[in-house]
């Protein structure tokens, strides 16, 4: 996704960005610093050499005590991205040219959701970045590392005062489901985490289980999460992303004429839990946004992945 001009700021996929990162979007419980990093053409930016090297003088500063570190990109038209959310769309699928200007426009959206997220997280800040991206820092009193960021002593600050910053806390060990949460509150709604990755799950590979039924798996083209029928059941409790419907599904395709009524967050692409007399027979992805499910008369409106084993259809 090429943002190359300032009308991209007001692109849909940016600005719903910009208001899931306010109103889904939570630090962290237990991190005492965050670090404020500059974003990278090469996405997700874990992998450029910049954040290698950035995220190696912070495990050295840090040392046992890494899990009290939380990293966030400053970036345009996107405003800010927290590490977790690095490699969900649209964080891992933009370019931008590098000039080096930011307008006020673009200055505003990173510091109106970079003061959203130190309100949120209420923790210690340093910034280790360069140029605009030190200006946003200063609006917000935020303490930075010396200039020429990738230089060795611009580093070497930033392990020390990484080290600094965390001498009066005691280590913590990171909680990977907590973090896989922060996606799925990303998706699917505040507190969505909770149910669908209940504290008895594991993790294997790029899959969540429950003992040993699958709940869900990390979609490798936008990094959100494919439900099973589980993940569906877990989240119905949830309230949101539901599908109802007046008949009985035989087939995969639940077309419009027979759904009742459908979550308005619903936008084609987005994972659909079904719903027939209050139990889950289906889980999928919408092919229409919710209002148009309920309204149209024709059509089809959700491709299930998965059907309920008893409501298929016998040979």
């Amino acid at each position: 996704m090429n943002l190359i001009t300032n009308e991209s700021l007001r692109r849909p996929e940016v600005l719903r960005w910009h208001r899931r990162i306010k109103e889904r979007y939570t630090p962290p419980k237990g991190i005492r610093l965050t670090v404020v990093l500059p974003c990278s053409a090469r996405k997700p930016y874990s992998k450029s050499k910049s954040h290698m090297l950035f995220q190696k003088y912070i495990r050295m500063g840090a040392k046992e005590k890494l899990a009290l570190v939380h990293e966030v990109m400053l970036t345009s038209p996107l405003g800010l991205v927290p590490r977790e959310l690095e490699s969900v769309y649209p964080a891992a699928h933009y370019n931008v040219p590098v000039t080096g200007y930011w307008s006020r426009e673009e200055k505003d959206i990173a510091v109106e959701l970079l003061a959203d997220y130190m309100k949120k997280a209420g923790t210690k800040l340093l910034g280790h970045v360069d140029g605009a991206y030190r200006e946003i820092c200063g609006e917000l009193g935020i303490p930075l590392t010396r200039e020429r960021i990738l230089s060795r002593d611009s580093l070497q600050e930033l392990e020390q005062k990484v080290s600094e910053a965390l001498e009066e806390f005691v280590p913590q060990k990171r909680d990977k489901l907590e973090l896989l949460r922060k996606i799925c509150d990303f998706q699917f709604g505040i507190g969505a985490g909770e149910h669908l990755i209940p504290d008895t799950a594991t993790v294997r590979g790029s899959q969540i289980f429950l003992g040993s039924e699958q709940v869900a798996a990390v979609n490798p083209n936008n990094g959100f999460f494919v439900l099973s029928l589980l993940g569906g059941k877990l989240l119905k409790e949830y309230g949101k992303y539901l599908v109802r419907i007046s008949f009985k599904p035989t087939t995969n395709s639940i077309f419009c004429a027979g759904i009742d009524k459908a979550d308005k967050e619903i936008r084609p692409g987005d994972e659909a839990i079904v719903i027939y007399e209050g139990e889950v027979v289906g889980v999928g992805k919408a092919v229409l946004n919710g209002e148009e499910m309920t309204r149209a008369k024709r059509g089809l409106g959700v491709s299930l992945r998965h059907l309920r084993k008893q409501d298929r259809e016998l040979p």
